[in-house]
């Protein structure tokens, strides 16, 4: 028998860790945390069960690594801060290691786009430089969202405070906080770490030129703008050692800029490669919503192609790959070297196996209450409810 798409179902080695295939499961927000940021056992369900679909390499969501600067972004997010954070996710790695798959802790900060309400009294939202998102919290305000959210009345639109410029002291604290959250990571038995500077977080927003409006040795160039994000992954491989896995997720749009697009477009891509040359990471993730879509009018090279060749580092595309024949493309055209698949793993957490096995498959639409109502592999956990206080009807 011939295998279906033999490039995808081949292995690869990042650090010391030698993945069963090129499938990632990309990181999603999922929500489910207690209130005080510890992992629950349906988050190792959720975890594992992907685990169990055949994915090689799991990137958990987005974490919080310190309790400090506003780098908790939203309600019911995990954290890694403290020791309670440690042993909860150590249940979610146990899991997922049983079915063979690697598992990356994804840190990241929220900078301007945390949340208000997990802000502490009288704490302002940190950045680049002193902005304000025109963003606002719970995606969407339409009736769709309402009710998978189970919310009546009046729409609790919740938006974001102008944010305060990071000292360049205090940038070096932001440092050392994501290289703490990596190592208290390894002690929770992550085979390593993935750093946002993706999708409106805090690294993005230095790496973006729109948001990054310093004229330190922080801003003003491409070199500049990479620069919190070489100093990040250096200070976290120094943290965990050259046997862990550490990659860097990048992007053009944000959270609270769906259409943004880096200016300078394909040839700004090409200086933040360059910038991150040698800066300690195994491996680049780009996120978009298709990875073939660069956004730029004068190029017609995708971003993670011109990441990838600029920066000499292997490149994880994330965007558009929903079947074998497009994460098999994607590999072979030279825009990666691995596939984050979202959406796609949470309506069908065998997707890799379904893949694989080439056969015709009607494949089961993604819904947006995934992201509130998960579906967990119920030999685990039952889900019960969303843990998270209630919203208030306004702010």
């Amino acid at each position: 028998m011939i295998e279906a798409f033999p490039t995808l179902f081949s292995t690869i080695k990042l650090a010391d860790h030698t993945l069963a295939n090129r499938i990632a499961m990309a990181p999603l927000t999922r929500q489910m945390a207690e209130p005080d940021g510890t992992p629950t056992e349906e988050m190792a369900a959720y975890y594992a069960r992907r685990a169990r679909g055949g994915c090689g390499l799991i990137i958990t969501e987005g974490t919080y690594e310190e309790d400090a600067f506003g780098c908790r972004a939203y309600l019911s997010q995990p954290g890694i801060a403290n020791a309670k954070h440690v042993a909860g996710w150590r249940k979610v790695t146990d899991a997922v290691h049983k079915h063979g798959s690697a598992i990356i802790l994804q840190l990241m900060h929220g900078g301007r786009v945390t949340d208000p309400r997990c802000l502490k009294p009288g704490e302002q939202p940190v950045s680049a430089s002193a902005t304000q998102s025109q963003g606002w919290t719970l995606y969407s305000d339409d009736g769709y969202e309402k009710e998978i959210r189970q919310i009546e009345g009046p729409w609790p639109k919740v938006t974001f405070g102008p944010a305060r410029a990071l000292t360049v002291a205090e940038i070096g604290d932001v440092v050392r906080g994501f290289a703490d959250g990596a190592r208290r990571a390894v002690e929770a038995g992550f085979d390593g770490v993935e750093i946002h500077g993706a999708n409106g977080y805090l690294i993005y927003q230095f790496i973006h030129p729109t948001t990054n409006q310093r004229n330190d040795a922080f801003g003003g160039s491409a070199q500049n703008n990479a620069r919190l994000a070489v100093m990040t992954c250096e200070a976290v491989r120094a943290a965990i050692g050259p046997s862990k896995i550490v990659t860097l997720r990048l992007s053009q749009d944000g959270v609270d800029d769906f259409t943004g697009a880096w200016p300078g477009g394909v040839a700004y891509a090409h200086e933040i490669g360059k910038a991150l040359r040698g800066c300690g990471a195994d491996a680049l993730h780009w996120a978009s919503f298709n990875y073939a879509e660069n956004r730029d009018p004068s190029s017609s090279t995708p971003m993670p192609k011109a990441l990838r060749a600029a920066s000499g580092l292997p490149m994880i595309a994330n965007g558009g790959i929903d079947d074998g024949a497009k994460a098999e493309a994607a590999l072979t055209s030279g825009a990666a070297d691995l596939v984050a698949v979202g959406r796609p793993t949470f309506a069908q957490p065998d997707w890799p196996y379904i893949v694989r096995s080439g056969a015709p498959y009607e494949w089961a639409a993604f819904d947006r209450k995934y992201v509130i109502r998960p579906p967990v592999d119920y030999g685990l956990a039952y889900p019960t409810r969303l843990l998270d206080p209630q919203w208030p009807a306004e702010w």
